[in-house]
């Protein structure tokens, strides 16, 4: 598809586009195959992006990043997810920028660092057994002992937790000021105490995530900015990480695309290949103008959260029709192949269960639509 067809794009922004899909197609492809059928996420995979500068596109320079606008983000993240999804989450290092905003020079010299050179993986444990969408339904704690703290917890659904060396761990220290006595705190994940379970999962296989069990002892700066402050460092979070998701759930509308269409374009049947069906060459047509839409809102909310505007309403809508077109486009996809498609070796399949997790995570999209009425003063 010709993408500056569908969003007029800058020279820079095409550079780095073309940069990041030859990186995807030289790095992240070859290595599909294993990571699916192993689970086992490729780190050295982490290191080869940091040698291109693809991590920490929007950290600070200071620290090993780029110090580029969110546009950037999402390009590489749809680049890479229109690969493969899975792979390609483990180089989105945006939930970092809490500890780039907040953190101690110390903590940026030993966290961030070498995070953005590739050097080793984090991960953000925030989801409970009992508390998804409801952050504040949380049960996991931090509460001084010694000169340092005790952090006790289950938290789930944390992707890259297994594969990572430091995690950045919600937990409230002081839970009657609820949304007030939420703090962030960093934990190696090697530390004494710290049990992860890597989770058996129906799409982003090649993406390890871990059901996190905690009963340690954190030194007294493992705390990220202050006590209390969490939640708020959290929502700073959700503008830019919803676009983010929404640019991921646009890759893989895109991957399952392209393969789709490439497919119609050889498929025979009946003497003429499928593409000329009045029937199949609509759905492609819709599928297209379904991936153009959730383009545009993605990238619209992009300019509009690097321009420095409120885009957190934006952000809601991109994540949702993103999220939402990602689910169509790849079941559209899986008709177009029909048999073929539901092989195993047939990567469309994998786009069609990556697909699934996206209206679920960063925020179900009934959290989306919720908040969509309530910022859009519906109610």
């Amino acid at each position: 598809m010709n993408i500056n067809a569908i969003f007029q794009e800058s020279e820079e922004q095409t550079a780095f586009r073309d940069t990041c899909r030859k990186f995807a197609k030289r790095e992240i492809e070859p290595r599909i195959a294993e990571a699916e059928s192993t689970g086992i996420y490729p780190r050295e995979l982490r290191l080869k992006a940091g040698e291109m500068g693809l991590l920490g596109i929007c950290a600070s320079t200071e620290y090993g990043g780029s110090g580029a606008p969110l546009m950037f983000q999402c390009i590489a993240v749809e680049e890479f997810s229109s690969v493969c999804a899975g792979l390609g989450t483990g180089l989105n290092s945006l939930g970092l920028r809490v500890l780039d905003d907040m953190g101690t020079p110390e903590q940026k010299e030993k966290y961030l660092l070498p995070a953005n050179k590739g050097l080793i993986g984090s991960a953000f444990a925030m989801t409970e057994p009992g508390a998804g969408s409801d952050v504040l339904a949380m049960g996991t704690t931090a509460v001084r002992e010694g000169n340092g703290w005790r952090i006790k917890g289950n938290k789930l659904y944390a992707t890259g937790a297994p594969c990572s060396e430091f995690m950045m761990v919600a937990a409230y220290t002081d839970k009657k000021k609820r949304r007030d006595g939420v703090s962030l705190f960093l934990v190696d994940t090697n530390t004494e105490g710290v049990e992860i379970q890597k989770m058996d999962k129906l799409g982003h296989r090649a993406m390890e995530t871990g059901d996190v069990f905690l009963d340690c002892k954190l030194p007294a700066d493992a705390l990220i900015g202050e006590p209390g402050k969490g939640m708020s460092y959290i929502m700073r979070l959700l503008e830019g990480g919803r676009i983010s998701h929404a640019a991921r759930s646009l890759g893989v509308a895109r991957g399952a695309l392209d393969l789709a269409i490439d497919y119609a374009k050889q498929r025979e049947t009946f003497g003429k290949t499928i593409n000329k069906n009045q029937l199949i060459s609509a759905k492609l047509a819709q599928m297209m103008t379904d991936l153009q839409t959730a383009r545009l809102h993605v990238y619209s909310s992009a300019q509009r959260y690097d321009a420095g505007l409120p885009a957190l309403l934006e952000a809601c809508m991109a994540k949702l029709v993103a999220s939402e077109a990602a689910v169509s486009i790849s079941d559209q996809a899986m008709r177009i192949f029909a048999g073929a498609g539901y092989i195993n070796d047939s990567p469309v399949q994998r786009f069609f269960r990556d697909a699934r997790l996206y209206p679920i995570s960063e925020g179900t999209n009934e959290i989306q639509l919720r908040t969509i009425a309530r910022l859009g003063d519906i109610i």
